[in-house]
């Protein structure tokens, strides 16, 4: 699966990860930017920095993903800047038609290609030309983080029950304390508030896709 910033993929698919992962698949997570402006582009602070923030959410990410069940020679991280996936199409799509060249996956799970933030829009593209450069034809799901309704008529709507996976997957939200926390001095709030963060709190996931 693909996700524009660590904690996507937790949010989105956690439950859907640790169930594949149940049902025996091989499920690698590819994360395409760093994550650095949550803090400052979001809540306007300087401190911690850009780069210190990046490093921070990486570990989260390793973090979350462990607790899904993620092996992490199965984790990668392309790192380029939060908020200019667009400035970079080109390489990210050099590297993604190298993953998928090693990895082959039969399901690929991404970003709605309407989701409302310019890095998810950005990752749709990139995996949707990438998988045509790599002459790949798996089964695509596409997720929402920043929408609320499917606008597209020809997009069916999948759900995945995860009752069964919704603790680990509530447990590995809990990592990504940079983002749902007020961990630093001078923020007032986290990131991500607590009525965004229980969207995600259910027993299904919603996909949408053309099959």
């Amino acid at each position: 699966m693909f996700a524009p910033h660590p904690d996507d993929e937790t949010l989105a698919c956690g439950g859907t990860i640790v169930k594949k992962i149940r049902e025996g698949f091989d499920v690698y997570v590819t994360v395409m930017t760093d994550g650095r402006h949550s803090h400052d582009v979001t809540l306007g602070l300087a401190e911690p920095s850009p780069e210190a923030i990046a490093q921070i959410r990486a570990a989260e990410f390793r973090e979350a993903t462990g607790v899904l069940g993620v092996n992490p020679s199965n984790l990668i991280l392309l790192e380029f800047e939060d908020g200019k996936l667009r400035r970079h199409v080109s390489e990210a799509r050099e590297k993604t038609v190298q993953i998928l060249h090693e990895v082959r996956p039969v399901e690929m799970y991404m970003p709605h290609r309407d989701d409302a933030n310019e890095d998810h829009r950005a990752t749709y593209k990139i995996v949707t030309c990438s998988l045509g450069e790599a002459d790949l034809l798996p089964k695509m799901y596409e997720y929402s983080v920043w929408k609320e309704k499917n606008p597209r008529p020809e997009l069916k709507v999948f759900t995945m029950d995860i009752h069964r996976e919704l603790g680990r997957k509530m447990e590995a939200i809990s990592k990504y304390k940079s983002q749902i926390s007020k961990c630093f001095p001078k923020q007032e709030k986290a990131v991500l508030s607590e009525e965004f963060v229980n969207m995600f709190r259910s027993e299904t996931e919603t996909f949408y896709t053309k099959e």
